[in-house]
């Protein structure tokens, strides 16, 4: 009985909307082929420059001031540098949650009917303070994490770590929507 509610648990927590990406000691890699540090997002018979210009309207509408925090290589690559807030449950029995800077660079390109999505986790930033949570640490989370791993690439927070793949996911997620509802287009 355990084994299924655990085997049930598993395939509940997937995410279902296909490509994902899970961090690791050495950044983001595919959910399904760690071998590859990006996803692919495939619509067909969509061109790249469509779907450049959809990229950039789904940009336009979700960051503020999105000519500061991207560099545009016309039709072919957008990269995103900024930060977003997240908040992660601190406490053991419900106790409050932490705020935290996530800074990140987001590099999309572009192929007719296909978009690379590359992230890079840049550090977390504790939202009052200037402690910094790199990617690998030296400290156990209880002594003061500075890394979301540590040397020998064991997670110091499962929460941090989970909090930065939903906001890096998300994006994923989002985008593929907004680009799949091109063909919502009729108005009328």
């Amino acid at each position: 009985m355990t084994k299924l509610f655990y085997t049930l648990l598993m395939i509940c927590s997937i995410p279902t909307f296909g490509q994902s990406l899970k961090i690791t000691p050495n950044g983001f890699v595919d959910l399904h082929d760690s071998s590859k540090k990006y996803v692919i997002l495939d619509f067909p018979s969509i061109s790249k420059e469509e779907l450049f210009k959809e990229t950039i309207k789904y940009i336009n509408a979700n960051y503020d001031r999105p000519e500061e925090i991207t560099n545009l290589l016309p039709e072919e690559q957008i990269v995103i540098t900024y930060f977003d807030l997240i908040k992660v449950n601190a406490g053991f029995l419900g106790g409050g949650s932490i705020d935290l800077q996530y800074y990140y660079k987001y590099d999309i390109q572009f192929k007719d009917g296909k978009i690379r999505f590359e992230p890079k986790f840049d550090y977390l930033k504790y939202w009052r303070s200037e402690t910094i949570i790199s990617l690998i640490g030296d400290k156990p989370f209880a002594n003061g994490a500075t890394g979301l791993f540590n040397r020998k690439g064991k997670a110091t927070n499962d929460k941090m770590i989970q909090a930065v793949e939903d906001k890096t996911n998300e994006f994923i997620r989002s985008l593929k929507e907004k680009i799949n509802s091109l063909n919502d287009r009729n108005w009328s």
